[in-house]
């Protein structure tokens, strides 16, 4: 059985803007292997510091079978994709239930 699932992620600790632009990248390729590709919007950005992060968003809630085990892997891939670039950095993802919101 799938849910509908939404997904939001913060990277903080980012230390420059081509580390973050590396990051985007390799999200973006991490949301591709995950079947995500063009489902979740990443972007640069700055915080009221001026230090540079990276942010995402899902356009849509997500149809995600299994959620319950699939939810672990993916956050465990996603913590390994973000420390392969950006050690010092600090990612967090929400997740949220839309139809449970309703």
């Amino acid at each position: 059985m799938s849910v509908n699932i939404d997904l939001a992620f913060t990277v903080t600790g980012v230390a420059d803007e081509p580390q973050a632009r590396e990051l985007v990248g390799a999200l973006e390729e991490l949301m591709r292997d995950e079947s995500l590709g063009g489902y979740v919007a990443i972007r640069v950005g700055v915080d009221d510091e001026g230090s540079f992060l990276v942010s995402g968003k899902n356009r849509f809630p997500l149809g995600i079978s299994r959620f319950h085990l699939w939810q672990p892997h993916f956050e465990g891939l996603f913590a390994m994709t973000v420390a392969d670039v950006a050690a010092a950095a600090s990612p967090e993802i929400t997740w949220g239930y839309p139809d449970e919101e309703c």
